[in-house]
């Protein structure tokens, strides 16, 4: 899919390490996917599309484009320390994501048990 791409901010913020990219994708309203502009954006700046992370896209009534807020990161190691887990979890497929939290609740529960048996042996 061909986009035509609008920079309209283009920031290096040296502090997180990441560049802070605001754009706009020209006439492709309900035809874009994050995917889709996370290849766009990785292609137009050659750099890895994993380092590529989403944080805002948007698209206002009346309008055929779409407005896009990303960071790119030097390396994945730097984006999984700097972004909170919730945003990193949004880009993984979601029967992928399910089964995470699946695992996450069986093992708190898990824990919960234990805490129990362990309470009740001591009274």
């Amino acid at each position: 899919m061909s986009t035509e791409l609008v920079v309209l901010r283009d920031y290096n913020n040296q502090l997180m390490n990441r560049r802070e990219l605001q754009v706009i994708f020209r006439n492709v309203a309900g035809n874009i996917n994050k995917k889709d502009a996370i290849e766009t954006i990785s292609k137009s700046n050659n750099v890895d599309s994993k380092t590529v992370i989403p944080i805002e896209i948007k698209c206002n009534r009346g309008s055929t484009d779409v407005k896009g807020f990303f960071h790119i990161y030097k390396d994945e190691k730097s984006a999984n320390e700097t972004l909170p887990k919730y945003v990193s979890m949004r880009l993984i497929e979601k029967t992928e994501r399910k089964k995470i939290f699946d695992e996450a609740k069986a093992k708190k529960l898990k824990e919960k048990q234990q805490s129990a048996e362990k309470g009740k042996s001591k009274k």
